[in-house]
């Protein structure tokens, strides 16, 4: 039966796209290569064993699907032979294919009807012999056609391994990504727990500060109302003593001149001389909230946001010794022999602390006792491990700085302190969204410093022990009654 050309050439074009479909099917989604051992994991999608294995690899108890993100509770891999055999079948096809689409590629010139055996680099252009004789290709860089296809298919091929880096470097990303959701929600179950804790906290505070306002102000009713039936009392015995009087003098003023005249001068006496009680007046003292400075700034600062600091062992300079608790720490002058750490302070004596405070707001205190020298604050965690105290500006290091006697406040700029009473201890407030710490003496809870900055990365307690031989201590936070 006679078929027409068109019908011949869809048919082709039919033919065609279905090889390609099988080939690209034949293609491992991760590596973009025919596959090498393919295997199906549970949700039905095929890989190379290697690339799966790979890129599951570090996963514990959740696999996803690189393709449909399907999570596969377990590592399981079902070998496909099957699909290796069509993987074989498809190779041949593609070396059947190409050979035809060499043949193909001998095309004609549409403007000269002549083979096309040349490229032109300039207008990227593939000419025929006469194209190369025009005007429009003077002077340009004409290369043979297969010179011209081989330097552009290594050009090609050297896309390859950076796109499939790529490809899965971005797999890893996502995978990563996947994880963040479970992240944000400890985070926000732990922000949401620390708010409960927070508002509860100050809601007990405000009750203790009410019952105690309404308890003076019921103590001052009743010692007002003492002084008022006191005051009422006197007076109701003042009128019975003025009625009484009264009535004696009525009698006294009829009677005859001799009664009359008898103890006269009592009576008058009595009358000139009456002392009437002092009318009690009051001025209810006013109660409220308003507490004094320290107790409402710092009081609600401790029994909010006190943080429980340690110590980490694995930032402490050589010559320093931190105790099994982690809570001090004491400069030695023999050096001790230990492994070697990237996050050790190679020349001060410097240690920092375990938190890692990259948001809220965060108190605790360190007990500095007599030492002659001490640096306690708070610094970055990229501050460098070879820097020399104290550190430069760009450090960012903010602490308040004790040696030859002098106080320092150590931020971007030194700033010498005038401090009247030497503090035994130190008490450090952090307010990380504000960018703000604060500084307070211990000895009378008094402000000393406060240092106002942008943060955008994670901060921690910095201690600088000084080369005697006392310890600093991170001292349990007291709540100020």
């Amino acid at each position: 039966k006679t078929i027409s050309v068109q019908t011949f050439i869809h048919s082709l074009m039919e033919v065609t796209a279905a090889l390609a479909g099988i080939q690209a099917e034949a293609n491992c989604p991760i590596c973009l290569d025919y596959f090498r051992d393919p295997v199906t994991i549970k949700c039905g999608h095929n890989f190379c064993r290697s690339c799966i294995e790979q890129s599951w690899e570090g996963q514990q108890d959740r696999f996803p699907c690189p393709v449909c993100r399907h999570p596969c509770l377990q590592w399981h891999l079902r070998s496909n032979t099957q699909l290796g055999n069509i993987v074989e079948i498809a190779k041949l096809l593609h070396i059947t294919r190409s050979k035809r689409k060499r043949e193909e590629e001998t095309r004609l010139c549409e403007k000269h009807n002549q083979v096309l055996t040349h490229f032109c680099e300039e207008d990227l252009e593939v000419l025929c012999p006469l194209c190369i004789q025009l005007p429009d290709h003077q002077d340009h860089l004409v290369r043979s056609i297969e010179e011209a296809a081989s330097h552009h298919r290594k050009r090609l091929m050297s896309y390859m391994e950076p796109l499939k880096k790529q490809v899965a470097d971005f797999q890893k990303l996502v995978t990563s990504q996947e994880r963040e959701p479970s992240e944000l929600r400890k985070k926000v179950e732990k922000q949401r727990k620390k708010l409960f804790s927070e508002f509860e906290h100050l809601y007990k505070f405000l009750d203790r500060e009410r019952e105690e306002a309404l308890s003076r102000l019921a103590r001052e009713e009743k010692h007002i109302q003492q002084k008022l039936n006191a005051n009422i009392t006197a007076f109701s015995e003042y009128i019975s003593t003025l009625n009484n009087l009264l009535k004696e003098v009525a009698e006294k003023s009829v009677m005859s001149e001799v009664k009359l005249l008898t103890d006269i001068q009592s009576v008058q006496n009595r009358c000139e001389s009456l002392n009437p009680p002092v009318l009690y007046s009051f001025q209810l003292t006013k109660e409220g909230c308003s507490l004094p400075p320290q107790y409402s700034a710092l009081q609600k600062v401790i029994q909010k946001f006190k943080e429980d600091v340690t110590l980490d062992p694995e930032t402490a300079h050589s010559n320093l010794i931190v105790s099994a608790d982690k809570k001090s720490v004491t400069f030695v002058k023999k050096t001790q022999r230990l492994p070697p750490n990237p996050k050790r302070f190679k020349f001060d004596p410097v240690v920092l602390g375990c938190e890692e405070f990259s948001s809220g707001r965060h108190y605790w205190e360190v007990e500095v006792g007599e030492k002659p020298e001490w640096s306690v604050g708070v610094c970055k965690d990229s501050l460098s491990r070879k820097a020399k105290r104290p550190p430069a500006g760009q450090e960012r290091c903010w602490a308040i700085h004790l040696c030859n006697g002098i106080y320092v406040a150590q931020g971007t700029f030194p700033v010498t302190l005038v401090i009247t009473e030497k503090p035994r201890g130190i008490g450090i407030y952090l307010d990380y969204e504000l960018g703000e710490i604060s500084f307070y003496s211990l000895n009378d809870r008094s402000h000393i410093h406060s240092f106002t900055d942008r943060f955008s990365e994670i901060l921690k307690p910095y201690f600088c022990i000084g080369r005697d031989s006392q310890p600093l201590t991170i001292c349990a936070v007291r709540d100020y009654e």
